[in-house]
């Protein structure tokens, strides 16, 4: 039977596209992510105020999303969980499939084993709002697939921000990716740390001796 792991995207698998934007178009205030601030929705209302303030359009920023590539060692740690260690992957991530749709093919996953954002743009082709795809958080879908009774034993969880926390509460390893000073202050003492993808493997490799 195979095994769950639920990963973030940016900051874990992908770099932190937002603060790529808030380089690209010199807007510092761009570059604010859910490692300093925890309310995913208030953050995400201030960065659509942003755009529409300097006429900043989604196809522009998909545009530039292209030059952006997976983190080293990405899809080859995907690789290693699914066939070396039996873990069958789900993405969780805030972010969107507008801008994520890139990253997908690049990391060997489906679009279809992903749960993310939707934006809504008006007719000048700004962004709206954003569509989301669960009320409350991240746990939501991990909550989905327990009350399908999938087998959540041994599972995992890999994120980077506040917003991972409450997935990661809810598997028998939680991980936390490179986080931020701030995050690591708040974050319980069971979620483990981690620097690197071979820090990851080592660790659930310990678990099998």
């Amino acid at each position: 039977m195979k095994k769950m792991a639920f990963i973030d995207m940016e900051g874990v698998l992908v770099p932190e596209i937002w603060k790529y934007i808030s380089k690209y178009f010199n807007i510092p205030e761009l570059s604010v992510t859910t490692r300093e601030v925890a309310n995913y929705q208030e953050l995400m209302n201030y960065r659509i105020d942003i755009l529409e303030k300097n006429n900043i359009k989604l196809e522009q920023i998909t545009d530039i999303i292209h030059n952006l590539k997976p983190i080293e060692g990405a899809k080859e740690f995907l690789e290693d969980l699914h066939l070396n260690k039996k873990f069958e992957i789900k993405i969780i991530s805030d972010c969107f499939y507008e801008f994520l749709n890139p990253f997908f093919p690049k990391i060997g996953i489906s679009s279809q084993n992903a749960y993310c954002h939707n934006l809504e743009m008006n007719e000048n082709g700004l962004i709206e709002k954003v569509k989301y795809s669960r009320k409350k958080g991240k746990h939501e879908i991990i909550v989905k697939y327990q009350k399908e009774n999938n087998s959540m034993k041994d599972s995992i969880a890999i994120g980077d921000a506040f917003n991972d926390f409450t997935m990661l509460h809810l598997v028998d390893h939680g991980f936390l990716f490179q986080p931020s000073e701030e995050v690591k202050r708040n974050a319980p003492i069971y979620f483990h740390t981690m620097q690197s993808y071979q820090e990851v493997i080592h660790y659930l490799d310990e678990l099998r001796t």
